[in-house]
Order: structure tokens, then C-alpha cells, then sequence
């Protein structure tokens, strides 16, 4: 079986029609990015192949698009050399086509031609089952090995049958199994095993019946409790009704009230008495701790008089210490000051020095402003006279163009002429010169161009008159006498005789614009501070420079001026660096630097000048800087002494303070109450006490054969409990009495024993259905036993086939590893050096032992002459490049007999695979067949 063509429309992401093309025989590879639709593919093809197109289960409708659709499906195939076409469409207007050669189904036919094709069986939900779900793989399935149904497994045995010996008989048993399992299953479920259909009946029924027997002998017990409760509820009530009981109850009550209210006089009494008690001894303990404070007041006046008097001492030490800082203090700050003085005085002195030397270098700068002025002003002047130089030259660049066009047209024009003219040649002897006249002159020798008729005299001979036979000669004569008159207009306009003088002319122009070039950038080069090209913007810098220039002069006059103030109303000669600023002045005043004509020197002088106020400013500054900090020291030392003395004045405040309210405390207490009149007090409240302490002891004894009053109250509230309990529970029973009489008249009149014979007859009877049910079932499940230890015992022959069909695949990926075959047609173990257990191997190996078994299936199914393809989709994920290679090798050799299919996201990794490269076109629409 060979796919050709697949056409899909309205499958999940493709909404619009899309093709496969490139399918043919052997190895097909479509390499594909994520989410392009390969998945889609695979079950498009699952579902044209294995499901029916009438199904409504919810995995078909997971295959509309998103916007809603109908799934269509058409594929193309070849089957023993016949061209054959499936196409299916689901949900809406579902139908099935199949063309097999020149065979054509629909409908139903269709989905049953198919299955016994590809030896599918229906399961459930629409869906087929078979071998073919283990060939199909999707996307995560290639990680286990195929979970083969009985059909698929049907399917393989069929195909392993077809080439053993048919004297197993493996074909009769299977079918006699088949026939028990069928009987088997109309008594129990398939999986499971729970009963079902007439045995599920029969023990429901029996159930039912044992339910009702049940419920029948539990109203009879109830009847009987009933009946018992009854009478003990009537003999209960007889006893809570009993009058004597009740006044013994009550006078009982009555003498316990009594003793509780005498409890309580006494009670009282005694509460009284301890109150008294602890009146009087809260008095006591109050006069005592009056006395015990009233000396603790007297020592701790004493003890603060004797520090007070240590810390006036101590505080005397102190203030002659501040006192001494204080003094070391004000000798640093008038050291301090001095010095500053002198620092400002150096200051000034450096100041007066800085200013003459800003005075020098404005003069110099003035100097230098000075320059570039008169050299702008020169250049100024000869650019001007560039200028009008130039003004005066008329012929300029368009001028000379069109005198230069003139003389083109007048040489075109006569050049014209010329080629239209009469040539005369003339050869005189040396004898004729002067007999011979052209036009009244003497004829020259050559050759002549004659434009015009002209007039030949020889003497001696005669005259001759020539007329040039010339083409449209009034025409070329107009021309050229209308370019000679343009040319002769344009020189005039130019003030020129002739075109060599205006080209003179023209050259002398450009030889004045170069000029003029030159002294602008001469000008401009003169300019710092002109901006852009234009004359106005340099004439504006020229401007400025002379505003500059003039603004200099006046600043260096105020500078000057204000230097001189300064040197005349500052007396720096007797200070430090005044000797330096006296040297400036005279430097400055001297003539030399006031003509100019050793300036460098007079710069030199005054940078040294300079140089040394700075040193003595910095000297000065270092000392001020000294004072500054040994008056700081000075003045932190003395706020240390004055903070201590302030702290000793605190505490000798406070601790006078502290001994002068302690006497104010004294003083108050004695005026409130004389000590000898608290002595007094606190031995009366003494007596008291003792008294009070004695008629509570007397009290107590008193009530020590008496009953504690909780007792008794709590006894009365159990009595009383007791009598409201009573009362309640002969409500109780005269309408639990009333409630059983009721049930016991109804029950009796039911016939309960009738009916209980009647549903235990019913139940036998449903018991021995439901035993010989189970016999029955028993002996199938028996048989059935025996019979599959009989086929995997057949199976176990037969898949030596199988484990030959797989072994050579296994050994190009596994070289010198062995297979062992459980029953279900599952590898469950490799051997190599020794025997792994498949649950045991990594991802990578098992998922390629899974695509080695399925490729097994396909190479079984060939091998039968059944139709057989192998899909895989994303397969090999975990697989190094090694076993990949060797993988590759497998799959591209079992090409050559079936059909595979490769759908990967992987392009690089499977680029060394091969095979056909297929793709995904979107077409119009699905093309159906005929």
C-alpha cells in the first residue's frame, strides 16, 4: 500500500483546503517548524482510516477548526497495482467514498470494504480497532511500546500463523476460545469480570427478595420491642406517679431551705467579723509604715547633707580650673586675631600685585587688539579697491558667452557662404604681375572664394566678369550680414572692437574676481569673530573690533586708576609683602613699562613680585591657620572645664534641693500627727486587732460542725432537678405509652407472619438461579483459562517468527542484543552482556525499541500481503547522533519494502535521513474523484 495524495479541509488549524505533496514509494520526510500542522495531519489520516464518518464522539469534534467546520479528508493510494481514493467527511453532511480500482463504495459499504481491507474490527464510539493504531504513531507515543487490543493481537497471530505449520490448530482453538468468551461474557464483564446480563438479573432479584424478607423480620423485632418497651414504660410511670414518694420528696426539700437560710445568717456573721479584722489591720500596717518612713525621711536627710557638703568642696576645684582655661582661652584668641591681621594684610598686599598684573596684561591685550584692527582696516582698504577695480570690467562670464555664440553663428554663417561660393584659382607669370586686376585691385594668386560677382581686366586682353552660380545665395549673404550685425551689437554693448578684446577683457576680469577672492580671505582671516560669509556680518566684526578695542582702553584706564587709589590709600610698605606690592607700583610706573618697550621684562618682574606675596599670604595664612586651631583647642578645653563646673552646680543644686524637700516632708508629717501621738494610735490598733482576731476565731469554731453551706445548696438544686425531671419524664411516658399502643394496633393487623413465609419461600427459590448461574460460570471461567494456557502455549511457539522478523532491525542498533517476547506481542527484555529489563533502560533506548516493534508489525503485515505503512511523528527525540545514524539506516533499508512516513520538527538532525522531501501547499479546494 503506497500513499499518493492527502487532501484535508476543516481539520483543527487548517480551516482552508492544504495538500501533501511528494508522496510516493519508500521514505517520505516531511521537516516542518513547530506548530505547522504536522500532528493535524497524522490524524487526519487516523481518522480517514479508522473512524467512521457518522460518529459524533467528542474526539471527532475535537477535530473541527476553531471557527466551527466540517472535518474532510480525501487520500490517494495504490493497492496491488490499483489506484484507489478514500475520501470521508464528518459532523455535517457526513458521507464515506471508496474507489478500489474499478470498484466504487459509499456509505456503509464503504466503512466495511474498508475495514476488511486494513483487517480493522469496529470498537467503540465509531472508532475501528486493529493493528493499524500501532503504526500510526502520534507525537509522545513512540516513548512506549504498541498497547495492542485483542484484535491487533488477533491480527498479529493471523499473520504469524500464515508461516507456521497449519497442523497447530491454532486458527480452531482461537475461534472455539472466542465462542467460550462469548458465552462467558453474556454471564460476566469482559474486563472486570462482574456479573452481567441474565446472571446480573437473577442476582438483583435475589438481592431484592433477601431485601424484603430482611425488612419484613425487622418490623416483626420492632413489634417485639415495641410490646417489651410498652409494659416497662406503664410499670415506670406507675412508679413516678406514687403520691408518698412525692411528699417525701418535698419535705425533704423544704428542712434543706431551712438549713440553708440559717447557713447563711451565720455566714454573714462571719463575713462581718473578718471584715472588722482587716479593717483594723490595714490601719495597723498603715501606722507602721508611717513610722517606718518617717525614719527612712530622717537618714536620708542626713545622708544628702553629707554629700551636698562634698560635692560644694569638689566644685570649688573645678570652677579654679575653668577659671585657668578661661584665661589660656583668651590669650589664643588675641593671638588668633594678630594673626589674621596679618593674613589680611598680605592678602591685600598679593591683591594690589594681581591687580597690576591684570593692568599689564590688559595692555598688552589692548596692543594686540590694536594689530588686528589695523591689519582688518588694510585688508578692508584693498579689498575695496579689489572691488572697484572689478566694477570698472564690464564683460563678465555671460557677456563673454554670448559674444563667444556670436562669433559661432557669424563663422557658421560665412563658413555657409563659403561652401556655396565660386572657387577661383589664378597662376600669373612673373612677367603679368600688375596687368592682371581683380575688381579694380591687383589680382593676388591662389586660390579665391567668390561670393559676389567680381570683375577680371587683363591688359592688353580685355575684362572678364564672373557671377557665382551660388544656391539660395540671397539667403546665405542675409544670414551672414545678420550675424556679422549681431556680433557687432554685442561687442558694442561690451565696449569692445573686436572679440579678441573682449576676451581680453574677460581674462582681466577674472584676474580682478581672483583678486577680490584674495582680499576677502585676507579680510575674513583678519576677523576672529566673524560668524558666517556674508559683507555685512564682517563689516559688523570690523565694527566690533573698534567698540572692542575702545571698550579696552576705557577698562584699562578704570583698572589703572583704581590701582593707583588703592597704592595711595593703602598702607601696605610696613606689612608682610607690602615691600612686594611698593615694587609693582614703581614697576609699573617706570617708563619702560608705560611705553612698552620692555614689556616681557616688566611681565617677568611682576610675576615674581607676585610670586612672593603669594609666598608671605601662604606664610601668613599657616600662621593664622596655627591660631585658628590653638584657639579651638583652647576653647574646647575650657568648654570641657565650664560643662564639668556646670554639672557639679547641678547636682550640688539638686541634691540640695532633694535634702530640703525631705525636711518639707518631715515637717508636714510632724504637723499632721506627733509622733508620740503615732505611738499611741498604732498601740491601740494593736489591741484591736488582737480583739477582732478573737471573736473570728470564735466564730469559726462555731461552724466547724455545721454543714458547708455550698453543700447544702447544692443538694437542694439536685433535689429540685430531681422533681422538674420527674415531672418531665411523666410527659414522657404517658406519650411514649400513647405513641407504642398505636404502632403495636397497626403492626398486629398486618399479617407479619404470613408475609415473612411468603418472601422466605421467594428467596430459596432466587437462590438456586443464582447458584446455577454461578456454576454455569464457574465452568466457562474454566474453560476459558484453559484454553488461553492452551493459545499461550501456541503463542509462545509462533513468535520465534516474530522475534526473527524484528532481530535483524535490532541488531544494526543493537549489535549482539537478543529479544525476549512476552505473550502480548511486547518486548519486555534485552540482552546484551546480560539480561535488562525494559522498565529499566533510559528514555532514549526504549523509545527506540518502541519504533523497532512497531516497525516489526509493519514488516509482519507486508510479509502477509496485507497493506502496511509506518507514520511517526516527532519520533527519536532522545537519541544521540550515533544511534540516530544507525536508526536512520533501519528505517531507509525497510523503505525499500513499505511505505514510511516522517513528520519532524528536527530539519538539521534528520537532513542526513533522505527519502522524499514533502511539503504543504494550500490548494483551492479538495479534488474529488469520479
Amino acid at each position: 500500500m503506497i500513499l499518493t495524495d492527502l487532501q484535508i479541509e476543516g481539520f483543527r488549524r487548517f480551516a482552508s483546503p492544504v495538500r501533501l505533496d511528494g508522496l510516493g514509494p519508500g521514505l517520505n520526510v516531511l521537516s516542518a517548524p513547530n506548530e505547522a500542522g504536522k500532528s493535524t495531519l497524522l490524524a487526519a489520516l487516523k481518522a480517514v482510516l479508522m473512524v467512521r464518518s457518522s460518529s459524533k464522539a467528542k474526539p471527532v469534534k475535537d477535530l473541527q477548526p476553531y471557527g466551527g467546520g466540517a472535518p474532510h479528508v480525501a487520500v490517494s493510494f495504490t493497492w496491488k497495482g490499483m489506484d484507489c481514493h478514500l475520501e470521508k467527511q464528518f459532523i455535517s453532511k457526513a458521507f464515506t467514498r471508496l474507489i478500489l480500482g474499478s470498484e466504487r463504495f459509499e456509505g456503509d459499504q464503504a466503512e466495511e470494504a474498508l475495514r476488511n481491507l486494513l483487517g480493522l474490527e469496529e470498537a467503540s464510539k465509531g472508532e475501528a480497532a486493529g493493528l493499524w493504531s500501532a503504526l500510526l504513531v502520534g507525537q509522545g507515543e513512540s516513548f512506549v511500546q504498541p498497547d495492542l487490543n485483542q484484535t491487533g493481537q488477533d491480527s498479529l497471530r493471523s499473520c504469524l500463523e500464515h508461516g507456521v505449520d497449519h497442523a497447530t490448530g491454532g486458527a480452531a482453538a482461537s475461534a472455539v476460545l472466542s465462542r467460550v468468551r462469548d458465552r462467558l461474557h453474556l454471564l460476566q464483564t469482559a474486563k472486570s469480570g462482574q456479573p452481567t446480563g441474565k446472571y446480573k438479573q437473577a442476582l438483583e432479584q435475589e438481592a431484592q427478595a433477601q431485601a424484603c424478607l430482611q425488612d419484613l423480620q425487622n418490623r416483626r423485632t420492632a413489634l417485639e420491642e415495641d410490646l417489651a418497651a410498652l409494659d416497662q414504660a406503664r410499670r415506670a410511670l406507675r412508679e413516678q406517679e406514687d403520691p408518698e414518694r412525692k411528699a417525701q420528696d418535698e419535705a425533704e426539700l423544704l428542712a434543706l431551705r431551712q438549713l440553708r437560710d440559717k447557713l447563711r445568717v451565720a455566714d454573714a456573721e462571719e463575713q462581718a467579723a473578718r471584715a472588722a479584722l482587716a479593717t483594723v489591720t490595714h490601719t495597723r500596717n498603715s501606722i507602721c509604715d508611717e513610722q517606718e518612713r518617717r525614719q527612712e525621711r530622717r537618714e536620708t536627710q542626713r545622708k544628702l547633707e553629707r554629700e551636698a557638703a562634698e560635692m560644694q568642696h569638689d566644685l570649688q576645684a573645678v570652677m579654679q580650673r575653668t577659671a585657668q582655661a578661661r584665661q589660656r582661652y583668651e590669650e589664643s584668641r588675641t593671638q588668633r586675631e594678630q594673626a589674621e591681621q596679618q593674613q589680611q594684610a598680605a592678602r591685600q598686599a598679593l591683591l594690589a600685585v594681581s591687580r597690576r598684573v591684570t593692568v599689564l596684561q590688559q595692555r598688552a591685550a589692548l596692543d594686540r587688539s590694536r594689530q588686528t584692527l589695523h591689519r582688518a582696516e588694510a585688508a578692508c582698504t584693498r579689498l575695496e579697491q579689489a572691488r572697484a577695480v572689478l566694477a570698472a570690467l564690464q564683460v563678465d562670464e555671460a557677456l563673454i558667452r554670448r559674444v563667444r555664440k556670436a562669433v559661432r553663428e557669424q563663422d557658421a554663417a560665412q563658413a555657409a557662404l563659403n561652401a556655396r561660393a565660386t572657387r577661383l584659382t589664378v597662376t600669373l607669370q612673373p612677367e603679368a604681375a600688375g596687368r592682371v586686376l581683380l575688381d579694380g585691385a591687383a589680382c593676388p594668386q591662389g586660390e579665391m572664394v567668390l561670393t559676389q560677382a567680381a570683375d577680371v581686366q587683363v591688359e592688353g586682353i580685355g575684362q572678364f566678369r564672373i557671377t557665382p552660380a551660388v544656391k539660395d545665395y540671397d539667403e546665405a549673404l542675409a544670414a551672414a550680414d545678420t550675424a556679422r550685425q549681431q556680433l557687432q551689437s554685442v561687442l558694442h554693448s561690451a565696449g569692445c572692437l573686436s572679440a579678441e578684446d573682449a576676451e581680453t577683457l574677460f581674462e582681466e576680469r577674472r584676474q580682478a574676481e581672483t583678486r577680490v577672492a584674495e582680499a576677502r580671505a585676507a579680510f575674513v582671516a583678519s576677523l576672529p569673530t566673524a560668524r558666517d560669509e556674508r559683507d555685512a556680518t564682517f563689516f559688523e566684526a570690523l565694527a566690533t573690533l573698534r567698540q572692542d578695542l575702545s571698550d579696552q582702553v576705557a577698562a584699562l584706564e578704570r583698572e589703572q586708576a583704581a590701582f593707583e587709589q588703592d597704592c595711595q590709600s593703602s598702607g601696605l610698605a610696613g606689612a608682610p609683602g607690602g615691600r612686594a606690592a611698593q615694587t609693582a607700583t614703581e614697576t609699573v610706573r617706570s617708563p619702560e613699562a608705560e611705553s612698552g618697550v620692555q614689556t616681557e621684562q616688566t611681565e617677568a618682574t611682576l610675576q615674581a613680585v607676585q610670586q612672593k606675596a603669594r609666598l608671605e599670604e601662604e606664610r601668613a595664612a599657616r600662621i593664622a591657620d596655627e591660631a585658628r586651631q590653638t584657639e579651638r583647642t583652647e576653647q574646647a578645653a575650657y568648654n570641657a572645664a565650664q560643662n564639668l563646673q556646670d554639672k557639679a552646680e547641678t547636682a550640688l543644686r539638686q541634691k540640695q534641693t532633694e535634702r530640703d524637700q525631705v525636711g518639707r516632708e518631715l515637717a508636714v508629717s510632724a504637723a499632721r500627727e506627733s509622733d508620740d501621738a503615732l505611738a499611741a494610735r498604732a498601740a491601740e490598733t494593736a489591741q484591736a486587732q488582737a480583739q477582732a482576731e478573737a471573736h473570728v476565731q470564735a466564730l469559726k469554731a462555731g461552724r466547724e460542725t455545721e454543714q458547708p453551706l455550698s453543700v447544702v445548696e447544692t443538694r437542694i438544686m439536685r433535689r429540685e432537678q430531681a422533681l422538674e425531671n420527674a415531672r418531665a419524664s411523666i410527659a414522657r411516658l404517658r406519650e411514649e405509652i400513647k405513641e407504642r399502643e398505636t404502632r403495636v394496633r397497626v403492626a398486629e393487623g398486618d399479617g407479619l407472619d404470613e408475609k415473612i413465609a411468603e418472601a422466605g419461600r421467594t428467596a430459596s427459590r432466587l437462590k438456586l438461579g443464582c447458584e446455577g448461574y454461578e456454576r454455569e460460570r464457574a465452568a466457562l471461567a474454566l474453560l476459558d483459562q484453559t484454553l488461553s494456557d492452551a493459545e499461550k502455549t501456541q503463542t509462545e511457539r509462533y513468535l520465534a517468527p516474530l522475534v526473527r522478523t524484528l532481530q535483524p532491525a535490532f541488531s544494526t542498533v543493537f549489535p549482539g542484543a537478543s529479544l525476549e517476547m512476552d505473550t502480548g506481542f511486547g518486548l519486555c527484555g534485552l540482552t546484551r552482556r546480560t539480561a535488562e529489563e525494559f522498565g529499566k533502560l533510559s528514555d532514549g533506548t526504549r523509545e527506540q525499541i518502541a519504533v523497532l516493534v512497531r516497525l516489526g508489525f509493519a514488516e509482519l503485515l507486508h510479509a502477509r500481503q496485507s497493506p502496511a505503512i509506518l507514520v511517526l511523528d516527532d519520533a527519536l527525540s532522545f537519541s544521540d547522533s550515533q544511534r540516530l545514524e544507525l536508526m536512520f539506516d533501519v528505517l531507509a533499508d525497510a523503505a525499500t519494502r513499505f511505505q514510511i512516513l516522517v513528520l519532524t520538527c528536527r530539519a538539521e538532525a534528520f537532513g542526513r535521513l533522505g527519502g522524499r522531501p514533502l511539503s504543504l501547499r494550500p490548494i483551492p479546494q479538495i479534488t474529488e474523484r469520479r
